[in-house]
């Protein structure tokens, strides 16, 4: 068997669907079965990589981790991945061993080192001169990781002119990763973009994308904006290749809802909040001629949700939103499974032995945001940072779960400050962190000994090159003031969505100004088709009810597509871009800064070089 091994070796490159199998498949089936069965497994080829001279050990090894990707076992990939030292393989491996590394680290969304690794100088050199199946991996690349830190628009132009050059035949998963997104795109910046080009099939993606961002809802509306559209491009790419999203059969939508929500005194204006925002996107979805499945609302307060459950089935729900509160979602994890799916609006870290088929988590988690300042902050070179919290629990939770996040990237943490509610004084809880009250007392020795007269001024400390705040606005309008007196003024600052309801006030806004946060799309003119109007005198927390609500439903209507695991359907809402992932509907916003006391939208939240991923001149050949 050693012997068979080595001869296949010797006489075979690295073969993955990256890279060396030839376009055409030889037709001669026995030749090819008999070739199969020739082939060493993966576990062949490793164990004879660890005895193997190092002149081939490396080819070995990428051979074999080749063949574990292949095969779906990613986990042993990636460990034999880290066995390769890649000075030592040739340039056309290289870039085998470079695209898979980049698959894995894509796969498992570790999307920082994926940023570091796709940025490796002797790999953007190799990927210059491309196979049509190389391309289309490095494609599908720097689409993920664009969409990780919310670089959509730059992306979508970057993979269509890459798409170009490729024949028809390698368009459908090109055309997949397009679709997904411009589905990301606010729908102002489609309209804009597309009055701004001048080339016809660009123009082409775009009406399609505007023409589905207005109808959300409904399959039947779907095909016919989409046959309406194929009559104006009947020979644009996406016409020929449509993205599989556009084609595929989805599971047909629930016609009747139960909404779980607890109607009590103490639950009731958060209920009646969040409910009012349900019906609001119901009637917009009526009255724009889709169908709407029948309501039914029950209180969750006047039985246990273990007896309550039972009740839904036997009136006919055919998918349940809710519960809201924490301690019933609990109790609802008790049943294995659920005939029906179950979407939670109640986003938790609940102890689930074994997650129970059709359920699943959606809620305004703050985690999602602090994921997205995270990423935000370390791509742009901030290290150093200083949180400012609430001390209640989801502000808690929110500043511990950076903290845990930024400490295992590398990050440092100078301070976390936690603030009561209460609080009057910012100046006098900030000086410590900042270091002035040292900064101080060493004035006031210096005063002492040398002359009563000196001025002096205080000093921040020096290292802290990035202030995040969790607060709503009126608390955030103490504590940017607080830190421009305190000689920070100068400091960059994150904050969470929470910083802004919505409503510009400009005189009170000057206050936040130049905080950069994480903005809903609510909370910005015209990323909507349809307005989402809670009232303005609501508290900000009664406001992200109402739009959760709101989003609940218009989720509810797309959620057989976004269960799909092989294809991304993404939903551009009110609260931000949704995905489900892990059972869980993780939430990404776009980002927006405060600038003379109004909301200014981010379109392009870093700079062109940090970017550019992809090399200014592609060759492509053939595979062989």
């Amino acid at each position: 068997m050693l012997v068979t091994i080595l001869a296949f070796m010797c006489s075979c490159a690295p073969s993955t669907p990256l890279k060396t199998f030839p376009d055409q498949i030889s037709t001669n089936e026995e030749s090819t079965l008999y070739e199969l069965k020739k082939r060493p497994s993966a576990l062949e080829l490793f164990e004879l990589a660890e005895i193997a001279d190092v002149t081939i050990q490396n080819k070995l090894f990428l051979e074999s981790a080749v063949l574990y990707e292949n095969e779906g076992d990613y986990l042993v990939c990636s460990e034999v991945l880290k066995k390769i030292n890649g000075a030592l393989l040739s340039d056309a491996n290289y870039l085998v061993y470079g695209l898979l590394k980049a698959e894995i680290l894509n796969r498992y969304r570790d999307y920082l080192t994926l940023h570091t690794w796709i940025s490796d100088a002797r790999l953007k050199t190799l990927v210059k001169d491309q196979t049509h199946e190389q391309r289309v991996t490095w494609i599908s690349l720097i689409i993920d990781l664009n969409i990780s830190i919310g670089n959509n628009e730059s992306v979508f132009h970057q993979a269509y002119e890459l798409a170009k050059p490729l024949p028809e035949h390698k368009l459908q998963k090109v055309h997949n990763k397009i679709w997904d997104v411009l589905n990301r795109i606010p729908l102002n910046r489609l309209i804009k973009l597309d009055e701004n080009t001048d080339e016809r099939n660009l123009s082409g993606w775009l009406q399609l994308a505007i023409k589905h961002r207005f109808l959300p809802n409904d399959q039947i509306s779907r095909l016919e904006k989409r046959t309406i559209w194929r009559t104006k491009w009947p020979r644009h790419p996406a016409a020929i290749m449509p993205p599989e999203q556009l084609t595929k059969s989805y599971g047909e939508e629930a016609s009747s809802i139960a909404l779980l929500l607890p109607m009590s005194n103490s639950h009731l204006t958060a209920s009646k909040t969040l409910l009012d925002g349900f019906l609001t996107a119901y009637y917009q979805t009526w009255e724009h001629g889709n169908s709407v499945p029948l309501i039914k609302i029950y209180d969750t307060t006047k039985s246990p949700i273990e007896k309550l459950y039972p009740k839904l089935i036997n009136d006919g729900a055919e998918m349940i939103v809710g519960p809201a509160r924490s301690e019933n979602v609990q109790n609802l994890l008790k049943f294995p499974d659920f005939p029906i799916p179950v979407v939670t609006l109640n986003r938790g870290d609940f102890n689930i032995e074994k997650k129970p088929k059709n359920f699943f988590q959606f809620g305004l988690s703050p985690l999602d945001e602090m994921n997205q300042i995270a990423k935000r902050a370390w791509l742009s070179g901030k290290r150093n940072v200083l949180i400012i919290a609430p001390e209640a629990g989801w502000g808690r939770r929110a500043s511990d779960y950076f903290e845990q996040k930024w400490l295992k990237q590398g990050g440092v943490i100078t301070n976390s400050v936690r603030y009561s509610t209460q609080i009057k004084d910012f100046i006098t809880i900030l000086k410590k962190p900042l270091n002035i009250d040292a900064s101080e007392k060493r004035g006031l020795e210096l005063l002492r000994y040398v002359n009563s007269r000196l001025k002096l001024s205080s000093r921040r400390r020096q290292d802290i090159d990035l202030v995040i705040i969790i607060s709503f606005p009126s608390i955030g309008r103490q504590i940017k003031p607080s830190l421009d007196f305190l000689y920070a003024a100068d400091l960059p600052i994150y904050a969470t969505s929470h910083i802004y309801n919505g409503t510009q006030q400009i005189s009170l806004d000057n206050d936040l100004a130049d905080i950069e946060f994480c903005a809903m799309p609510w909370t910005l003119a015209n990323q909507l088709p349809d307005g989402v109007s809670p009232k303005k005198e609501m508290h900000t927390a009664l406001k992200h009810f109402y739009v959760l609500g709101y989003d609940a439903f218009m989720m509810s209507r797309q959620f057989s597509q976004m269960q799909q695991k092989d294809l991304p359907n993404p939903m551009f809402s009110a609260t931000g871009i949704l995905d489900l992932i892990d059972g869980k509907v993780k939430r990404k916003t776009g980002w927006a800064k405060f600038k003379n006391g109004k909301v200014i939208p981010i379109n392009f939240p870093y700079k062109s070089e940090e970017l550019n991923l992809v090399p200014s001149k592609l060759n492509i050949k053939q595979s062989k």
